[in-house]
């Protein structure tokens, strides 16, 4: 419990010390992916966290005094702990929310991080080709520089379709089984 309180510590003073910027930047992340999950499709691994922590509430609380008498001595399954109706309700609605949000923001910066690397392999893979080959991924780069200042394309979109370009030129394909696991994790 001691190495996660100094860890949220660590992450607070960075956030202290973060650029502003940056720091913009990931909100606007971490608001996205709450916008995602709050009003469209929730991912499967977000909506394993929500659960477990639902269900880890009902069995932990309980609002009614009788119910935590009870679960206490077993004779119910249930919550044990009593707390306040308000309170169980802000928790039972809050924790689960929270967890499926930051659940599903870890999993996307987990597959950014993923394809930062599988994104260098494959620049390193194509260095290795011929010249023409690397003039002709040179003027799609470009073009697609340009469809990114002029505002036609988003930022990621742009690392989507640069992935893209480079993946395709440096023939090292996934397993079905790695592309399955991407797929359901972004879904």
């Amino acid at each position: 419990m001691n190495k996660l309180i100094d860890y949220l510590i660590e992450i607070l003073q960075n956030i202290k010390n973060m650029d502003k910027v940056k720091l913009a930047r990931e909100l606007r992340e971490i608001a996205y992916h709450t916008h995602k999950q709050l009003f469209s499709q929730i991912p499967g691994a977000s909506a394993i966290a929500g659960l477990v922590v639902g269900s880890w509430i009902a069995s932990t609380f309980t609002n009614s005094p009788i119910k935590g008498f009870l679960s206490s001595w077993g004779f119910i399954k249930g919550g044990t702990h009593v707390v306040s109706t308000a309170t169980y309700r802000f928790i039972s609605v809050f924790l689960p929310i929270t967890a499926t949000v930051i659940t599903a923001y870890l999993v996307q910066k987990g597959l950014k991080t993923y394809r930062e690397k599988q994104l260098k392999r494959n620049k390193a893979h194509v260095e290795q080709l011929g010249h023409e080959v690397q003039s002709e991924i040179d003027d799609k780069m470009s073009i697609l520089e340009k469809a990114k200042e002029a505002g036609l394309i988003s930022d990621n979109e742009y690392h989507t379709k640069m992935s893209t370009l480079y993946q395709s030129y440096s023939r090292d394909f996934h397993s079905s089984i790695e592309e399955m696991i991407i797929k359901k994790l972004e879904s």
